[in-house]
């Protein structure tokens, strides 16, 4: 198993992996994001995104952690421990303050795992306005 920053030549791999758990499809463009990907057999068998963000306010980074999935035939591994150690390192050497991210309330075992990792559930709600421009 190799963790590992995303590389364009994993991109329909990792759409197999996207369509499956949320039915989504990446496009293939230039980011700032950091996305990872655990790599078995040259198949992605998970992947994450994290957005590092900067609060200019209170002058500290942090980041948001999205599309956090392993493939069904993958899970209960590891696999996103690992994937998460790597966040936390990259968090250490890029000095972020802290990390959140979002979940459906349907995914009851990424819930488990975000706890024993050590995320605690904040009281808030999320709002989401979209534009069909």
């Amino acid at each position: 198993m190799e963790i590992r920053e995303y590389i364009d030549s994993d991109l329909s791999s990792l759409n197999i992996l996207l369509n499956d758990v949320y039915g989504i499809e990446k496009v293939n463009c230039i980011t700032d994001n950091v996305e990872l990907v655990a790599i078995e057999d040259e198949v992605v068998v998970g992947y994450l995104m994290i957005n590092i963000m900067h609060d200019s306010i209170k002058n500290i980074s942090y980041c948001m952690v999205n599309y956090v999935c392993v493939d069904k035939g993958y899970r209960r591994q590891g696999i996103a421990t690992k994937l998460f150690e790597k966040v936390f390192d990259i968090c250490r050497n890029k000095n972020i303050s802290y990390i959140e991210l979002t979940s459906n309330e349907t995914r009851v075992e990424a819930h488990a795992l975000y706890k024993k990792i050590g995320f605690m559930v904040r009281d808030t709600t999320v709002f989401r306005k979209e534009f069909l421009w």
